[in-house]
């Protein structure tokens, strides 16, 4: 009974919040719970989006008015970071729309984006529709395969992170 009155009163508030950073699990566990009556599925997509949204947004313009500090702070890298900025534009769209897919990503990819003087209404255009594909996708996958999927995304996860850690670092060093 309790269990009920707690997946009723606050699995949605936990689920925004959850969607404001990386939410695949969560969104996940959403569809999945969704399946079992305890959720509603359009409403755990509509919240997960709203939550997304917020965060891109918020993380985009931090990027955006972040710049000057950032390449300040780069300021003897200047050649090569206008090279990643020239191949961020190039791609930025796939980027936009598929960020969230890729664990560890998220967070960096929209600073950069923002830094790299990125129209902020294109940007709006494609993180929204990136989203919305985002949202039905994991809860889709936790609706109808439940519990062993979200055991793959946390393994994905796990290994993923210390792939683009690697990524990372060569980056670095690249600088």
């Amino acid at each position: 009974m309790i269990t009920h009155y707690l997946i009723e009163h606050f699995s949605y508030w936990i689920l925004f919040v959850w969607s404001l950073f990386e939410g695949e699990v969560g969104l996940t566990l959403g569809g999945y719970l969704s399946k079992e009556s305890d959720l509603i599925f359009s409403k755990v997509v509509i919240i997960a989006i709203i939550g997304a949204f917020i965060s891109d947004i918020t993380v985009f313009l931090i990027g955006k008015y972040s710049n000057a500090k950032v390449e300040k702070w780069l300021g003897n890298y200047k050649n090569r970071l206008r090279l990643i900025k020239t191949w961020f534009k190039k791609n930025v769209i796939w980027l936009i729309l598929f960020e969230r897919f890729i664990y560890g990503t998220h967070i960096p990819s929209l600073l950069f984006i923002g830094m790299s003087g990125y129209s902020f209404w294109k940007f709006l255009i494609f993180d929204i529709i990136g989203i919305i594909i985002w949202a039905i996708t994991f809860t889709t996958l936790g609706y109808y395969f439940g519990e062993s999927v979200i055991d793959v995304i946390m393994l994905l996860q796990q290994h993923l992170s210390i792939v683009f850690i690697m990524l990372f670092l060569g980056l670095i060093i690249f600088i």
